[in-house]
């Protein structure tokens, strides 16, 4: 999987564009794009789209996650659309990611404040492994009566904790992708 600097750099050239020219585009301030382009940083999700509407690509193909060429027999064949929630609002998507899994059922969650930490932090992105209990572990949890909201908890024995705690286990965390600045 390349990264999102060589991705962004490959598709300003696909397209013959300028740090300039991008800057025009998007709004995005020039000094911003070249730290982008340095690897200094990544966008926020936000400016991620802008700049993926602006080459006429996806944010996947810029991070890395689709091709945006003919496959060669790498592990792309892996990836997979995975639907977007907020912790604060599970009912509703947000949209679809890309992730590299396994065939199953999985859901991204992004956790919109700071009570779980020190596992979770606010901005991260976790793919949750749908029904998957297994040992210890940070697991994705609701609780019971009232699925109006996703906590992440770590258990060491996780059917046991999550019965005392009068928790619904909605299953086990087994990506955390960071908040990008």
């Amino acid at each position: 999987m390349s990264s999102f600097a060589e991705n962004l750099r490959a598709a300003m050239a696909e397209r013959s564009l300028t740090q300039a020219e991008l800057s025009k585009r998007t709004g995005i301030s020039k000094s911003f794009i070249s730290q982008y382009l340095s690897g200094k940083f990544k966008p926020r999700d936000d400016k991620l789209s802008v700049l993926a509407q602006a080459l006429g690509t996806t944010k996947g193909a810029l991070l890395g996650y689709e091709s945006s060429g003919s496959s060669n027999g790498d592990n792309s064949a892996d990836l997979h659309k995975v639907q977007v929630f907020s912790a604060d609002d599970p009912k509703n998507p947000w949209g679809e990611e890309y992730a590299n899994t396994e065939h199953g059922s999985y859901r991204f969650y992004i956790c919109r404040d700071d009570k779980n930490r020190p596992f979770v932090m606010f901005g991260d992105y976790l793919l949750v492994s749908i029904d998957e209990i297994g040992a210890a572990g940070l697991y994705a949890v609701v609780k019971e009566g009232s699925p109006d909201r996703v906590y992440f908890r770590e258990f060491s024995d996780p059917r046991k904790e999550a019965a005392e705690l009068d928790l619904r286990i909605i299953g086990r965390v087994c990506e955390i992708r960071r908040k990008m600045t």
